[in-house]
């Protein structure tokens, strides 16, 4: 079954690839694969979901519920599926999230295959290889039966950048200068969370970039000043498990998910604060991107 409030490529959408996508009579006809499966270019695989243009090649959203069969060989291979050049199953260990019946048979091969040891051929997903595919396929569509007319998807740059407090009052900034803004904290709160639009890097760039990471903004140094004194936070930079963060880069910044839990440490009672957020990177995100969990009530 699909899963409509995920993003299409993780929700479950068969790819369609029209009938001549690829060239004339590859496919012969259209093709419902899924979005992780791979084809064959210039002898290496890429997956389909890298290759979506939304004309040619589009996840097919008219289908929420549907069988689909693996063709597993004893090695890894490349075969031909609809004219297609694709490969066969790989089992990479999610063997036991199918479900079978009597009519389907089953193979006696070895599990838990590895992309590197394993596969028939390399699987590439950069984008120096992905995007001049990409644009090819991309360009061939205007020459494509029954292929769909899409509209720009409009980009912004404002993050929509505030702070939201265990009660739930939003914090809005003060101002901002030299790439760092600037918020008044209320006495005796002892975290924040760092709230902002978000978008993903395939979103906003295009599908041949492998990066589905949902970003907020870019966060490098935070600096709280109190009660005369003035304090580095720096455990967004140190904690891996602390909520709405991606994974730290280079040691000194790390981006939110669009709603990234940040301790303030110990606070001077009663007192009134400022806190400053180095801010590297915003955006650009997707115009109609919602913010998540976003509050009202401000402080």
């Amino acid at each position: 079954m699909v899963r409509p409030n995920l993003p299409d490529d993780q929700a479950g959408y068969p790819v369609r690839v029209l009938k001549d996508a690829i060239a004339d009579g590859v496919p012969f006809k259209d093709m419902l694969i899924t979005a992780e499966h791979c084809l064959f270019f210039d002898g290496k695989f890429t997956p389909a979901r890298m290759l979506v243009n939304g004309r040619s090649i589009f996840f097919d959203r008219s289908i929420t519920s549907y069988d689909y069969y693996h063709i597993e060989t004893e090695e890894h291979s490349v075969i031909m599926a609809d004219g297609m050049l694709t490969e066969s199953y790989l089992d990479t260990g999610n063997r036991r999230a199918f479900r079978t019946n009597d009519a389907v048979i089953r193979g006696l091969f070895s599990s838990s295959k590895d992309w590197k040891t394993d596969a028939a051929a390399p699987l590439d997903t950069s984008r120096e290889t992905v995007e001049p595919l990409f644009r090819q396929i991309e360009a061939r569509s205007a020459q494509v039966d029954g292929a769909r007319q899409t509209e720009v998807r409009p980009l912004t740059d404002d993050s929509n950048l505030h702070l939201v407090t265990e009660t739930g009052a939003v914090i809005r900034p003060t101002r901002e200068s030299s790439g760092r803004v600037m918020f008044r904290l209320p006495p005796d709160i002892q975290s924040v969370r760092i709230v902002s639009s978000v978008s993903r890097p395939c979103d906003v760039v295009g599908p041949f970039v492998d990066d589905r990471r949902t970003l907020g903004v870019l966060v490098g140094e935070v600096t709280l000043f109190e009660s005369d004194t003035t304090r580095t936070l720096t455990t967004h930079l140190h904690s891996d498990s602390l909520p709405g963060w991606n994974t730290v880069e280079g040691g000194t910044m790390r981006w939110t998910a669009g709603n990234a839990l940040l301790p303030l440490g110990q606070r001077s009672p009663g007192s009134l604060a400022m806190m400053a957020i180095e801010v590297k990177v915003a955006g650009p995100y997707l115009f109609n991107d919602t913010l998540p969990e976003q509050q009202t009530r401000h402080a």
